[in-house]
Formats: C-alpha cells, structure tokens, sequence
C-alpha cells in the first residue's frame, strides 16, 4: 500500500512538473504573443500616423494646388487683357503720331493767319501783336515744347484777339516817332489824342492812313471815351467818327 501510494505521489509530482513546464511555456508564448502584438501594434500606429501626416500634406497639396490654378487663371485673364492694352496703347500711338503729322500744318496755318490779321487790321497794339505771333513762329520750332502746349499758346492768341473786339481800353503809343493816347474801341475805330490835348485823329480802315480830326464835338466823345476806358467816368453815349468824314 504505501508502495502504491509512493507512486501516485511520484506520478502526481512528474505530472505537475509537466505540467509546469507546458505552462510555463505557455507563458513564455503568451509573452512572445504580446510582445509581437505590442510590435505590429505600434507598427500600425506609427503607419496610422504616417497616413495621416500623408493625408494631411495631401490635403494642403489639393488646396495649394487649387489655389495655383486659380491663380494662374486669373493670370491668364490679366495676360490677355495686358495684350488688349498694348494693342490699343500702339494703336494710339499710331493715331497720336498721324494727328502730330496733321496737326502741325494745321498750326502754321492758324499762326499764318493771325499774323495776316494783325497785318490787315486796325493797327492797335501793333508792336505787342507783332511781338505775340514771331514768340508762336519760333514756339513752332522748339523741340522742348509739347504740340499740346503749342497748340495750346496759339488758341491762347486767338482768343486774346477774339476779346479785342468785344471791350474798350487806352494805352499809349507811337506815330511817327510821337507819343500819343490811344483810344481804341472793339475793332471798330481806333482814335488818337497828343499828350497835351491839341491833336486828335483816328484810323480810316478805306485808306488805311490815319486822318486828323478838327471837329470839338469829336475831340470832345474822344477824351470821354478815354476816361471811360480808364474808368475815371461812368459809360456813356459816345458821338465819334468811324468811316466817312462825316461830322470831321
């Protein structure tokens, strides 16, 4: 009996030993198990980082790329319009030398005729006139000054002239080396009084000569037309000799 029970004891311990061993091996896969699982588990983390780091650039690549094309877009339409442009800016230029190339005789000819004006008219502010048109011939030749600002001078002539006709004034000047007191009205008559109120006469525009005037009526209208024109006497009524002789 106690053989037998030796032997059970002996079987029980030989097969706890086993026992120990297959669990401890057991153990020792488990362990490896979840060692491997810990590797392929952070294996997938990192590789579900990289994917969404890969996602990410990805999704800033789009959004650049989107943002290239609409700009590139845009440029395009710029581009084209730029062309558009500088199509009409050389057509322009085109224009603007074909108008420089009209407008330049058209100049001389509007300078030619002031300057035959002044030859034909009523010789008031003869020498100031005269003095005006030589400053617009030599304008014409001078490369400094723009055609806008020529053109300009000369419409600038052309209305000083247009305004002589629509005002009266008194000024002094000269014939025949004497000094006189002119008083010119509009375009129409131009008289002349000496200094010291003796002689008076005006301009026949028929002879074109300058006539003497011995009628106290006329020389009487002639000095009140000078102090209306230097303002020293309210307008009025002027009785004056113009074209005939009538009332000389």
């Amino acid at each position: 009996m106690n053989w037998v029970l030796k032997l059970l004891f002996i079987s029980i311990l030989f097969t706890s030993s086993v026992i120990a061993d297959e669990i401890d091996k057991s153990m020792n896969i488990i362990e490896n198990t979840n060692t491997k699982l810990k590797s392929y588990q952070n294996r997938i983390d990192n590789l579900d980082e990289k994917t969404q780091e890969l996602f990410s650039e990805y999704k800033y690549t789009n959004a650049e790329l989107k943002n290239s094309r609409i700009y590139n877009n845009q440029l395009r339409k710029i581009l084209d319009s730029q062309k558009k442009e500088l199509k009409d800016i050389d057509q322009q230029l085109v224009d603007i030398e074909k108008t420089q190339k009209n407008i330049f005789p058209l100049m001389l000819k509007m300078v030619d005729s002031l300057e035959k004006l002044v030859q034909m008219d009523t010789p008031f502010l003869l020498e100031e006139r005269t003095n005006r048109i030589q400053r617009l011939k030599q304008s014409l030749n001078k490369s400094d000054i723009k055609t806008a600002e020529k053109y300009r001078i000369i419409l600038e002539a052309f209305k000083i002239e247009y305004d002589y006709s629509n005002n009266i004034e008194t000024y002094q000047d000269k014939i025949d080396n004497k000094t006189y007191n002119f008083l010119r009205l509009g375009r129409t008559a131009l008289y002349y009084q000496s200094l010291d109120l003796k002689e008076y006469g005006y301009w026949n525009k028929k002879t074109k000569s300058w006539v003497k005037i011995d009628n106290s009526d006329a020389k009487s209208n002639i000095r009140k037309g000078i102090k209306i024109a230097k303002k020293h006497q309210n307008v009025d009524f002027l009785n004056l000799p113009f074209l005939t002789s009538k009332g000389i």
